[in-house]
């Protein structure tokens, strides 16, 4: 219009955005055959027509290419989305993403520029496998796992890798890095980072040198009080410190003492604390575990001092390790346990604990006196000489031995145990002399007294011995007879007198049937006896154990009905004195009295006359032919020429069962 004259109007070449516009679509669409625009329209009209689809089409075309645009670029989002792996869940799938060329390259790398500085090759290891292993741990100490993971399920290539560069930092700067790495584990987790890099080279560094776990318990000890109000680091920290102990039974129970045994009585730490030592007692054979005296008491004094603070529950299990302990302590001690036995028994109560007042740990401490008496007869010398300084400590001992009678008396020396009961019975009548009687002393002598009752043995007429001698010397009688008639039965008096009864005939069929169905019998016992035996055994075992089961059941029940009665009728028998002290003044204890001379007198005399008789035996009777020595050649002379005619016995015994089961 500026120049006057018609412009032609065509397509701008700039879209409304200041970016060129392309029409590469209007030209891929078919054209339609029909009439022209030109025949309809007016030329006049035709460029502002034309002027006004350019406009339209440059205000449509922005939008639409934005989102042709937005959908080409959501269909890729979701290809690469598709193509991109998924993130591992587990430390496993972590450890077997780690490319071992990559790991390889970092640790190269880092000898190459930092030659000197062996920490900073381990810092980078540690950093790298931090950034690999991203993975959320719920539980610190792994509780669910095997006692060496995460380190049991590294790759062979990467273990060797990782190995490789430790051993190439040197013992020194390894020890060094531990501590560092303790720290820099609890500093990460403080800040909400991952460091399971930090655990699985603690535990490879434990593993290979249990030793640094208590080489700096001081500083351990600081950096668990630093943090042990946060139990997941408080508790990823014991359980890289206790890594150790699984290598070596010394290294645990140091770190357990020093390290663990501290916050017992912390509730978030009570049960893990408890549960590794636990693991170190069922370990303790496979790590050939060694307890001395001193640790012995020491343990005893750490749990005494700790128990209380305990649930029942908690309480019970740590008592239950503590015994476990113990037991290391006895398997390995020797026979030298005066003085282990002198400083247990002073650890008891001075007090008489009696039933159900014997709490467990006491009876653990009554458990290991006891060990000693089993394996240590001179413990019991040692225990008389205390028993006027530990009297109801004695008692306790005592009582606990007349209670469990059963278990117990197979373990100990009966003779030496009886001269050491008489004996207390003994200081226990001296302490009733007094004004005031100690109902405890009572107590314990009547107890002392059930024990050397139980210790005297009550003979009775052998039934069944006498049974047995009785046929077997009818039956030597009746063979002298036969053999006096040269071996024909009928000639002999025994036959004689069943052919006067008529019963002669009758007896000889019945004993050659005997005979062939015995003999017959025995042989198809001996082919068929094993098998049947093992059918049965097979059959009856079950039913046999469940049998012993409810015995078993069934005798404790009773001894505990009789221990309830013992306790009431203990309980009662002070009663039943006083009431008859009242009516009869002194009459119990004349009684007593004239029983105790009556049976020292009866001693002195028995002793006298064994004495008298040994000493007649001796010198009057077991001399010249009946000497000790020429009897023992005589009885070994026997018993060869009675080996001897037993095996040729055997021998005629297998020929004459052939021979009678061939009679019909």
């Amino acid at each position: 219009m500026s120049s006057g004259q018609w412009e032609v109007v065509g397509k701008s070449k700039k879209s409304l955005n200041g970016k060129v516009k392309s029409n590469k679509d209007d030209d891929k669409k078919p054209v339609k055959n029909g009439p022209k625009l030109e025949d309809i329209v007016p030329h006049s009209q035709i460029k502002s027509y034309y002027a006004g689809m350019e406009i339209d089409d440059t205000k449509k075309a922005p939008k639409d290419k934005k989102k042709d645009g937005d959908k080409k670029g959501k269909k890729q989002d979701k290809k690469s989305e598709a193509s991109k792996p998924k993130p591992p869940k587990t430390i496993e799938g972590a450890l077997e993403a780690i490319d071992p060329t990559e790991l390889a390259t970092i640790i190269t790398t880092n000898k190459v520029r930092f030659s000197n500085a062996p920490l900073v090759w381990l810092k980078e290891v540690a950093s790298f496998l931090n950034s690999k292993i991203q993975i959320d741990v719920d539980d610190p100490t792994f509780s669910i796992y095997p006692l060496n993971y995460p380190t049991c399920v590294i790759p062979d290539t990467i273990r060797e890798s990782l190995e490789k560069v430790l051993q190439e930092a040197g013992k020194a700067n390894t020890q060094l890095f531990f501590d560092v790495t303790l720290t820099a584990l609890a500093n990460d987790m403080s800040r909400g980072q991952h460091v399971n890099g930090h655990r699985i080279l603690a535990q490879m560094l434990a593993q290979s040198n249990p030793d640094f776990c208590i080489a700096s318990i001081p500083k351990s000890a600081s950096l668990r009080n630093s943090y042990q109000n946060r139990p997941p680091i408080g508790l990823s920290l014991l359980w890289a410190l206790g890594q150790g102990g699984l290598k070596d039974f010394a290294v645990g129970m140091k770190a357990w003492q020093d390290l663990f045994l501290p916050i017992i009585e912390l509730k978030n730490y009570s049960k893990y604390v408890i549960s590794y030592l636990s693991i170190l007692m069922d370990k303790q054979a496979e790590l050939k575990a060694v307890v001395n005296q001193d640790q012995l008491l020491a343990m005893f004094d750490l749990v005494n001092s700790k128990r209380s603070a305990l649930s029942k529950d908690l309480s019970s299990d740590l008592i239950m390790q503590l015994s476990k302990y113990k037991d290391i302590y006895f398997q390995k001690s020797g026979n030298k346990l005066q003085v282990t036995f002198n400083q247990l028994m002073k650890k008891l109560p001075n007090q008489y604990l009696s039933g159900s007042a014997l709490d467990p740990y006491n009876r653990v401490l009554v458990e290991s006196l006891l060990d000693c008496l089993q394996r240590d007869d001179s413990c019991n010398a040692t225990w008389r000489q205390l028993f006027h300084k530990c009297t109801k400590q004695s008692a306790t001992v005592i009582e606990y031995i007349d209670t469990n009678w059963a278990e117990v008396s197979p373990r100990l020396k009966l003779k030496s145990l009886k001269l050491t009961i008489a004996q207390y019975k003994e200081v226990s009548v001296e302490a009733l002399k007094g004004k005031k009687k100690d109902e405890t002393v009572v107590k314990a002598n009547k107890i002392c007294q059930d024990i050397l009752d139980r210790m005297t043995s009550t003979r009775r007429f052998p039934w069944l011995w006498a049974s047995f001698f009785l046929l077997v010397g009818i039956a030597g009688l009746v063979t002298y007879d036969v053999s006096k008639a040269d071996g024909n039965f009928p000639k002999s008096t025994t036959g004689r007198l069943f052919k006067d009864l008529g019963i002669l005939e009758h007896t000889q069929y019945a004993w050659q049937k005997s005979l062939s169905t015995s003999a017959r019998g025995y042989l198809w016992m001996e082919t068929n006896a094993p098998i049947y035996y093992e059918q049965s055994m097979n059959f009856i075992m079950p039913y046999a154990q469940l049998s012993r089961d409810a015995f078993t059941v069934a005798v404790k029940r009773a001894g505990v009905l009789y221990a309830n009665i013992k306790e009431y009728l203990t309980e009662k028998s002070p009663v039943v004195y006083s009431t008859i002290e009242q009516y009869a003044p002194g009459l119990v204890d004349n009684v007593h009295m004239y029983s105790k001379n009556g049976y020292e007198t009866v001693k002195k005399y028995s002793n006298d006359y064994y004495q008298f008789t040994a000493e007649y035996l001796k010198t009057k009777v077991f001399v010249g032919e009946w000497a000790p020595e020429i009897l023992q050649t005589k009885t070994q002379t026997a018993l060869n020429a009675t080996k001897l005619h037993m095996s040729s016995y055997f021998h005629w015994f297998r020929e004459q069962v052939h021979l009678y089961s061939k009679i019909p």
